[in-house]
């Protein structure tokens, strides 16, 4: 996330689902709090509607043209831990990146479980675990994804 989260005075707004994985959260706040910005404000989190339990895809790419003057990132699960909702990545990350924002994928729920084309829906990065649906057990490595439109990108370290 630190490569591509850089946020600027006018661009510095994450956009996540209520409830990301702990350790997100942590990394959304401690990343905005790095550059500045107050995690209050900079982390965006949507909500389901009243009565609903997941968010609907409509709803997502709704917040992100209205905050498409402001958001640097969306950073959401492929399957949210809490709810087991499998999000539309190619249409999320469509829309994002037609605002010229980032997106990123905490796929620690996804992989092993659906498929995955993260270069074909143009990704920018992804990053899971083994030890859950891949079964490695505990120790197991992680996996990064950065989609190859980045490799030769001086910022991206």
């Amino acid at each position: 996330m630190s490569s591509f989260y850089k946020p600027t005075k006018e661009r510095y707004k994450i956009l996540c689902e209520i409830k990301p994985f702990p350790s997100d959260e942590y990394a959304f706040a401690s990343q905005a709090a790095l550059h500045g910005f107050d995690p209050t404000t900079a982390v965006m989190h949507l909500e389901p509607r009243a009565n609903e339990s997941t968010l609907r895809t409509s709803d997502i790419l709704d917040a992100i043209k209205e905050h498409s003057s402001s958001l640097a990132l969306v950073l959401l699960s492929g399957v949210q831990y809490y709810t087991g909702q499998y999000f539309a990545i190619p249409e999320i990350t469509k829309a994002a990146h037609d605002t010229g924002a980032l997106c990123g994928w905490d796929l620690a729920h996804a992989v092993g479980n659906v498929p995955l084309s993260l270069h074909d829906w143009d990704v920018d990065f992804a990053v899971w675990c083994t030890y859950k649906y891949l079964n490695s057990g505990p120790g197991g490595i992680g996996g990064l994804f950065v989609h190859e439109k980045w490799h030769k990108e001086k910022g991206v370290q």
